[in-house]
C-alpha cells in the first residue's frame, strides 16, 4: 500500500473476515482490530457510539467516514455527560469516503468522561483511539447494525492479574437496568454479581474493584440496548488492550 495515510476499502466475492494490526513506530505499541462491514446483513449504519471520550490523562482520537459511495453525508456529533445531558456538539458534511477527524479532545471532555453519537443520513463507520504514553486503546463506533449494541453483552476474558474498566452506555429511550456477572473461568461458578443503572443515553463505569478478583467470563444484561467497553491494563502501565462487548441478544 505503501506510505497511505486514509481509508481502506475490502471487496469480496465470498464473505469474508479480516484483521487490521497496526504498529506504532519505536515497536512498543500496536493496536489490532476487525474489519466493519458495510454490506451483508445490514446496510452501514446511519449511527454510532462511542461509550467513552476520558478526560484527565488521556487523549482521545475519533475519525468517521462517509461510506456512501454516491452522497454527500451531513454528520451531527453529539457528546452526552454520565446523565445524558448534552455538553457538546459539531456538524460536517463529507463526500463519499471523505473522513472527519471529530474535534472531541480537549473541548466535550472539559468537565469529565462523555459519550459521543454521530448521526448522518448516509452510511457511516468510525474508529476511536484514546492513548497515554504506550497504552492505545482502540474501538469502533458501536451500532445495532453492526452487532455491537444489544440487551445482554458478553466479555469472554476478565483477568484478575490485570485492572479491568468496563463502561456501558445506554442507547434506549428509558433507563437501563444493568446487571453484570462474573463466572470463573474453569468452574463457570458465578462469583460475583452487580447491578446499576443508566439513565436514557447516559452511562455506568464498572471499575475493576466492582468485579473483585475473577479471572474468567463477564455476562451484562440490561433492559435497553447498551454498548459496553472494556479496557484492560497489565501491570506496569505500559500495554493495555481493548473490545467491545459481543451481542448475544439484541
Amino acid at each position: 500500500m505503501g506510505k497511505l495515510t486514509g481509508t481502506l476499502e475490502v471487496v469480496s466475492s465470498q464473505p469474508i473476515i479480516s484483521e487490521r494490526h497496526s504498529h506504532y513506530q519505536g515497536g512498543k505499541t500496536a493496536i489490532g482490530q476487525l474489519a466493519q462491514v458495510t454490506e451483508g446483513r445490514k446496510p452501514a449504519p446511519t449511527a454510532i457510539y462511542f461509550p467513552q471520550i476520558a478526560a484527565g490523562g488521556w487523549g482521545d482520537w475519533v475519525i468517521i467516514t462517509n461510506v456512501s459511495s454516491h452522497a454527500k453525508a451531513n454528520l451531527n456529533a453529539l457528546a452526552r455527560d454520565i446523565n445524558g445531558n448534552f455538553v457538546w456538539s459539531g456538524t460536517k458534511a463529507l463526500e463519499p469516503y471523505q473522513c472527519w477527524i471529530v474535534p472531541v479532545d480537549g473541548t466535550a471532555d472539559r468537565k469529565g468522561d462523555v459519550s459521543l453519537e454521530v448521526s448522518s443520513d448516509h452510511g457511516v463507520l468510525g474508529e476511536r483511539h484514546c492513548h497515554s504514553g504506550s497504552q492505545v486503546l482502540s474501538f469502533a463506533g458501536a451500532s445495532p447494525h453492526l452487532g455491537s449494541v444489544g440487551t445482554r453483552l458478553f466479555f469472554p476474558e476478565i483477568y484478575s492479574g490485570a485492572h479491568d474498566f468496563f463502561r456501558f452506555f445506554n442507547t434506549g429511550e428509558a433507563d437501563a437496568l444493568i446487571s453484570v456477572v462474573a463466572r470463573d473461568r474453569n468452574s463457570a461458578r458465578v462469583i460475583h454479581q452487580i447491578q446499576g443503572r443508566s439513565t436514557p443515553q447516559g452511562f455506568w463505569t464498572v471499575p475493576d474493584e466492582s468485579i473483585k478478583s475473577v479471572t474468567g467470563t463477564l455476562e451484562v444484561m440490561s433492559t435497553q440496548p447498551i454498548a459496553g467497553e472494556r479496557h484492560m491494563h497489565y501491570q506496569g502501565g505500559k500495554t493495555a488492550i481493548s473490545q467491545l462487548g459481543q451481542v448475544i441478544a439484541l
